[in-house]
């Protein structure tokens, strides 16, 4: 058994294990804090019962995977700088997310930063990484798991690579809407990028990636319906943002996105709900993001989840599936 082995077993089992310990000392300090979520008032009428529910648990999965990393320096004798940025990038979102519920806790509201002020610092932060990144191994393709066979010199891969970690960081954030989706969600697809980290020789990307699908999977003893706390933006953000830079500081990018659909469908039932209605005054869902569509449809909200973890392990298991494919 090698170390790599010992510290891949220490990051999901012992992640998960430490990422609910952590979730559960937190959250009295969040109640006395009165670090509380604010239920939308355009919401399904159903949540209004979560109003008051304790939220910016994404702190104890963030101190989780910080705790990780640095059980990982220690056992690999260092991490190398790709790896570090992309822990840089994640620590900046998640300040991003962080900031976000503040605001939210200061004005008593269900939104924080305006949208546009939020996505100027995520492709700040973006920018940093990409530029970063695109001048390490620029020449480097992965076949069949990269955006296309694009080098990372090229400003297609940058411009890219910008948009798919920002994307990534507000995809997790709308899918962040029932109790347990989008941790379960994570953790899966976690897994299928730590494959595919793994196959293309970023091993300890592949261990960063087993770290955060154990952060996400132990968060849910504390958030599975009916949830104690929520993650937040935090948490959601700072999620996001990992997978996204993992993928793309691996050169797996189609992998994200495989894994990664169901995060995909409901960003884009966004996009379709809103360009529907402002173009034609119509909408083409009962409500946006897609989970909502069907918890107005007389779908129960953990039947809801329990079907999106289903879709969501199948994919990551095609993901993983393919990923071992494309080494051979």
């Amino acid at each position: 058994m090698t170390i790599e082995m010992v510290l891949a077993w220490l990051c999901l089992v012992g992640g998960c294990a430490l990422s609910a310990g952590l979730t559960g000392a937190l959250l009295p300090a969040l109640k006395r804090a009165n670090v509380r979520q604010h239920i939308r008032s355009d919401g399904p009428e159903s949540h209004l019962s979560k109003a008051g529910t304790p939220s910016m648990g994404g702190l104890a999965i963030h101190a989780t995977v910080l705790i990780l990393v640095l059980v990982l320096a220690v056992g690999l004798g260092g991490l190398s700088a790709k790896t570090w940025a992309v822990i840089g990038f994640t620590v900046g979102m998640a300040l991003v997310g962080l900031g976000d519920d503040y605001e939210k806790l200061r004005r008593k509201a269900a939104y924080g930063f305006g949208a546009r002020f939020r996505l100027l610092m995520e492709f700040a932060f973006a920018a940093l990484l990409v530029w970063y990144l695109s001048g390490q191994e620029p020449e480097r393709l992965v076949s069949g798991l990269t955006l296309a066979s694009v080098s990372s010199a090229s400003w297609l891969w940058i411009v890219g690579a910008a948009v798919i970690a920002v994307g990534s960081a507000n995809a997790v954030n709308l899918t962040d809407g029932l109790d347990g989706l989008a941790g379960g969600l994570t953790a899966f697809c976690a897994v299928a990028l730590a494959a595919g980290c793994w196959v293309v020789g970023e091993h300890e990307l592949a261990l960063l990636s087993l770290a955060v699908a154990g952060a996400s999977a132990g968060f849910l003893w504390h958030n599975a319906a009916p949830a104690k706390v929520f993650m937040g933006d935090v948490g959601s953000i700072g999620l996001g943002a990992v997978l996204g830079a993992i993928a793309i500081a691996a050169r797996v990018e189609l992998l994200l996105g495989l894994a990664g659909l169901v995060f995909v469908i409901e960003t884009l039932s966004v996009i379709a709900q809103v360009v529907s209605y402002r173009t034609t005054g119509r909408r083409v869902l009962r409500m946006a993001p897609l989970h909502h569509h069907f918890e107005l449809s007389g779908w129960e909200e953990t039947a809801i989840v329990v079907r999106a973890w289903i879709v969501g392990a199948c994919l990551a298991a095609t993901g993983v599936l393919l990923a071992v494919i494309s080494a051979f």
